[in-house]
């Protein structure tokens, strides 16, 4: 009986969190589109900024390698 009460207790939270990732995927083909339509929003001056520092420091580094992704870093064990 009581895991019954439960699971009924369940199915609000359980279709709640389906229908926020139905909804989640509706939004994210949405901006696909959009992007393909209108293309990629213009840089902003953080992004400039952002850039060039990257640049600064491959010159100033150049032994290291800044372009690596940080998922591959991690991956390793590396800190």
């Amino acid at each position: 009986m009581g895991l019954k009460i439960a699971a009924i207790r369940a199915l609000p939270w359980f279709w709640s969190r389906v229908i926020d990732r139905i909804e989640y995927a509706a939004m994210s083909v949405r901006f696909v589109i959009l992007d393909r339509v209108y293309g990629p929003e213009p840089a902003t001056w953080a992004d400039r900024q952002r850039e060039a520092e990257h640049e600064r420091l491959q010159r100033a580094f150049p032994a290291i390698d800044l372009d690596r992704k940080r998922s591959k870093y991690w991956a390793n064990g590396q800190k």
